[in-house]
């Protein structure tokens, strides 16, 4: 599965997908919101509106925000081989 990592000041966020309509949006080990999609998660973190106080208490003070989940760095899970 595919997941997604924005490297802020504050720390890493990472978009994991669960299931075909379950992603979850993490900044270090802490899991902040359950999304349908990548792209909400995203959006979410670009509008500063993650219920996660550290980042958005910083909307108009950060200016290197991924605005769409295309300026995230996708990350391709590894599979164990067999």
């Amino acid at each position: 599965m595919k997941n997604y990592l924005f490297n802020a000041d504050i720390g890493t966020f990472e978009i994991r997908k669960l299931s075909h309509e379950l992603y979850q949006l993490w900044i270090g080990e802490e899991m902040i919101g359950e999304y349908e999609s990548a792209e909400k998660a995203a959006g979410d973190v670009a509008s500063f509106n993650t219920d996660y106080p550290e980042w958005d208490r910083l909307e108009n003070e950060y200016e290197n925000v991924p605005h769409t989940l295309e300026d995230w760095t996708p990350v391709a899970e590894e599979t164990p081989e067999a």
